[in-house]
């Protein structure tokens, strides 16, 4: 039977042209073993094992479902909930948005898709910043435009060079995007990258595409935005979400915040898509929003301890190097020295020390010999996984 050409664009999280892998190869097999009864520590996924989501916003659910919120409910998201996202994107961005101005998906996966469906087509030119997050090759692949890869390099201290991404913009440039703080670095822009990014696609009538999900697991003021820059707001659309700092991953709550006509259109593509995420979900996202306020600094707060704790066991890497940006979710190693693969390293220390890392094949050409290292468990157990990688790695130092 015949598929349709999408089938094709989404097999892998790689730009077309470029060999298909599965990135999560590692992560799914530690996901296995443990169901076996493996004790496996899982650093691979941005994920807090151990924690919780807040239980008022739990009540707030339970309650909700028991009063008969789960009927039909407004596609674009209800009205409460849209206007509780647009106060909390102000007081992270200070950008005051309106209601009319944010459409609820089922997480920021699912935006980000709709974002690509709705401003991407099969003749442009979409520009992604490497490393990027493993599935964005796929989601903006999807529609069909060409995606160009601007690699951000070590020799740049793994900081963007703008002068690399704007020479890459071309007459059939339909969009840039951007994610900060970055996964996996953990990086972020200058306001002076973003002034000088924002100004060109204005100039030239590019879409912004901002991913802020991890925006506020870090310390607030400290990331440059684009949100107050003159007339910013007629290119720029943001996509966000509670799943990392309130703790609610499985709850697929995520949003996009963008002009009227973007609003417009995602709209039309809920109808033909969700038609509109559980209203019991939605009520609990407020209360997550207007009384799970100490979330996300106990998130910052949580992951600062545990990457204090990592790299007081990962004192003896070398030859690999640590890239570590001094915050977010994730720690980098660069496995290259060791003359292995990302993807060797991390099979090996799963096979040999039962902790499972995520290798950065996905996350765009030049991750090859990078894995990600998630800041997901606490206390001894993240202290006895910084001694087996360290262990792991003096046992694996090349000879020659």
């Amino acid at each position: 039977m015949k598929f349709s050409s999408l089938t094709r664009r989404i097999v892998a999280d790689t730009p077309r042209g470029t060999a298909p892998i599965d990135p999560w190869a590692v992560h799914n097999l530690a996901m296995q073993r443990t169901a076996r009864g493996d004790a496996i520590t899982m650093l691979s996924i941005g994920q807090e094992s151990e924690e919780r989501t807040p239980e008022i916003v739990v009540d707030a659910a339970i309650a909700s479902l028991r009063s008969g919120r789960h009927h039909y409910v407004d596609v674009r998201g209800e009205k409460h909930l849209r206007q509780a996202v647009a106060e909390y994107h102000a007081r992270l961005t200070t950008q005051s948005v309106t209601a009319e101005s944010v459409t609820i998906f089922t997480g920021a996966q699912n935006a980000l898709f709709s974002v690509a469906q709705v401003l991407l087509d099969i003749d442009d030119e979409l520009i992604l910043v490497a490393p990027y997050y493993t599935t964005y090759a796929a989601t903006f692949g999807a529609p069909g435009p060409a995606v160009v890869i601007v690699q951000v390099e070590a020799e740049d201290g793994y900081q963007l060079n703008v002068d690399r991404l704007l020479d890459a913009v071309t007459p059939r440039t339909q969009a840039i995007v951007l994610n900060t703080p970055n996964n996996p670095l953990g990086s972020h822009y200058t306001q002076a990258q973003i002034e000088r990014i924002v100004q060109v696609c204005l100039a030239k009538d590019i879409w912004l595409i901002l991913d802020a999900v991890y925006l506020d697991t870090v310390e607030a003021g400290s990331v440059a935005l684009p949100h107050l820059i003159p007339d910013s707001e007629r290119i720029l659309v943001t996509v966000g979400s509670l799943s990392k700092s309130h703790r609610m991953t499985g709850w697929r709550v995520g949003w996009v915040i963008g002009p009227a006509t973007v609003a417009a259109h995602l709209a039309k593509l809920c109808v033909c898509m969700h038609y509109g995420i559980p209203p019991f979900i939605q009520d609990a996202a407020v209360v997550a929003i207007h009384q799970a306020t100490g979330t996300p600094e106990t998130v910052r707060s949580v992951m600062q301890h545990r990457r204090s704790l990592l790299l007081e066991h990962l004192t003896t890497v070398e030859p690999a190097r640590l890239i570590d940006a001094g915050q977010g979710m994730f720690i980098l190693l660069d496995v290259e020295p060791l003359g292995m693969t990302a993807f060797e390293f991390a099979m090996g220390l799963l096979e040999e020390r039962k902790v499972s890392v995520l290798p950065c094949d996905g996350f765009g050409p030049g991750g090859r010999y990078l894995v990600r290292i998630g800041l997901c468990v606490d206390g001894q157990m993240l202290s006895d996984a910084g001694r087996k990688i360290c262990q792991f790695i003096a046992e694996n130092k090349r000879t020659d």
